[in-house]
C-alpha cells in the first residue's frame, strides 16, 4: 500500500473515531468555540454570520440593540478593509448553567497578528470586552460592554 493510502486510510480513522465520541463538549469550551466563531467572522467581515451570534434582546453600554449593533458592524467593516483580531481570554464564569460571563481583551489589527509581540510593530487598538452570553438552542450575546486597553493586558 502506498504512502498516500495508508495517509488517507489513516485520516479517515481519525475523523471516523472523532465523529463517534461521545464525549461531551464542557461549557468552557462551547464559549471557546464561540468566541472564535466570533472572531472568524469579523476576520471574514461576515456581518451576517456575527448578527446570528447575537440575542435578540441585545443590549449594551451604549444602549444599542441588536440591529443597531449589525449596522454598526457593517459600518466598521465597510472603513476596514483588512481585520485582524487577537484575543485573550482572561475569564470563563458561569452564574447559571444558561448564562455565562467572559473577560477578554481584544487587539485589532489591519495586518496579522501572530502573537502578543508583533502588536509592538503594528498599530492595533486594543480593547477590554465584557460579555454576557445566554444559552439558548447556543450561546448568544446578550450583553456587552468594552473600553480601551492596553499592551500590557495583552501579555
Amino acid at each position: 500500500m502506498s504512502r498516500k493510502i495508508q495517509f488517507y486510510c489513516f485520516l479517515s480513522l481519525v475523523v471516523m473515531l472523532t465523529a463517534c465520541s461521545d464525549k461531551p463538549v464542557s461549557r468552557e469550551d462551547q464559549i471557546r468555540q464561540f468566541i472564535d466563531t466570533g472572531v472568524s467572522a469579523a476576520e471574514n467581515r461576515s456581518h451576517g454570520d456575527l448578527a446570528e451570534l447575537i440575542d435578540e434582546d441585545y443590549r449594551d453600554q451604549k444602549s444599542l440593540t441588536r440591529t443597531q449593533l449589525n449596522k454598526l458592524l457593517k459600518l466598521y467593516f465597510f472603513r476596514h478593509k483588512n481585520i485582524f483580531l487577537f484575543t485573550k481570554i482572561n475569564e470563563i464564569y458561569f452564574p447559571t448553567d444558561d448564562q455565562a460571563s467572559v473577560s477578554l481583551h481584544v487587539a485589532m489589527a489591519g495586518s496579522v497578528i501572530s502573537d502578543a509581540s508583533a502588536l509592538l510593530n503594528l498599530r492595533a487598538k486594543i480593547y477590554r470586552f465584557e460579555l454576557e452570553l445566554i444559552k439558548k438552542d447556543g450561546w448568544l450575546l446578550s450583553q456587552a460592554s468594552w473600553y480601551p486597553a492596553s499592551m500590557t493586558d495583552m501579555q
